[in-house]
């Protein structure tokens, strides 16, 4: 949550200075291989054979940084998320001594980011070094051809035809960084689109209690609940829950570690999917979380 607001939000803005640039990078090239076409006339076939070799080679460098990106942002929203929650709870691992061991979780989540950002750049000097090769190999393409069909390399021509490369070079100078904000901004939208995609919390879940009942002091009462954190889990997380509290009752709920204490609890205000069965409240809910802290005698 943290990474697509901070992160791929802002991406997202930032394409919008790019959006035009495909269109010009586009229309530089037909210029100037019509340029190349009255000047050495068939020889710039070959100098747009060359140009198309160039940008079908950055097909497969940006679909490799596409994929290396993403998982860059998997392993980053990971280290963000354990990150969070440690020190969100850092008060019970000072008490716990579990610090270091934690500590330890975070560099082994470090080092897998780090090992995805290695990938990530790498493919992305790829990109570039294809970028830097292109206007030579454009160049030596055009002029060989010229020699192999008989156009005369005149010092207009040659002149003209480095002028015309140069309107290449400045066009194919965006080309890495456009796919670079393409790949990147096309991660960062199915990212937004994916959390947007999330299903809703059901509205009904939580059935209000009429003023009658309340006066009869039914507070919280739950019938043949079901309820589960995933719908493709092949059981509920809670199932068959019946209880019924009325108002005034001081209720414990004891269990084990990881028996769904804290589970009921978020059934109850709401926040667990319900797969059956009624849940009814009378009157407003609060819900006060246990928090630590030290006892220091003086």
């Amino acid at each position: 949550m943290i990474n697509i607001m901070s992160v791929d939000a802002e991406r997202v803005g930032h394409f919008g200075a790019y959006i035009h640039d495909p269109l010009l990078i586009m229309l530089q090239l037909a210029l100037a291989l019509s340029i190349l076409y009255t000047t050495l006339g068939l020889a710039s076939i070959a100098a747009f054979v060359a140009t198309v070799l160039v940008m079908l080679a950055y097909y497969p460098v940006s679909k490799l940084f596409s994929k290396y990106y993403k998982s860059l942002m998997q392993s980053r929203d990971q280290r963000m998320k354990v990150t969070a929650e440690i020190l969100k709870n850092m008060r019970i691992l000072k008490l716990q001594a579990w610090d270091m061991n934690f500590l330890s979780k975070i560099y082994d989540l470090r080092n897998v980011e780090n090992e995805w950002l290695k990938k990530a750049v790498s493919s992305l000097a790829l990109t570039v070094s294809v970028f830097w090769i292109s206007p030579t190999f454009v160049s030596v393409i055009t002029f060989s051809t010229c020699m192999l069909i008989g156009v005369p390399l005149e010092s207009g021509k040659v002149l003209s035809a480095i002028a015309t490369f140069k309107m290449l070079q400045s066009a194919i100078i965006e080309l890495p960084n456009l796919i670079s904000t393409i790949t990147q901004t096309r991660v960062s939208l199915l990212r937004i689109a994916s959390f947007l995609s999330l299903n809703e919390l059901s509205v009904d879940a939580v059935v209000k209690l009429l003023a009658s009942r309340i006066d009869n002091q039914v507070a919280v009462e739950i019938s043949g609940g079901n309820f589960t954190w995933d719908h493709l889990a092949p059981h509920p997380t809670l199932k068959d829950i019946n209880i019924k509290v009325e108002q005034g009752m001081r209720i414990a709920i004891c269990g084990t570690v990881g028996s769904g204490k804290s589970t009921l609890l978020s059934c109850i205000l709401g926040e667990v999917p319900k797969v059956s069965g009624v849940l009814s409240l009378g009157g407003s809910t609060a819900y006060v979380p246990q928090s630590a802290w030290i006892q220091v005698e003086v």
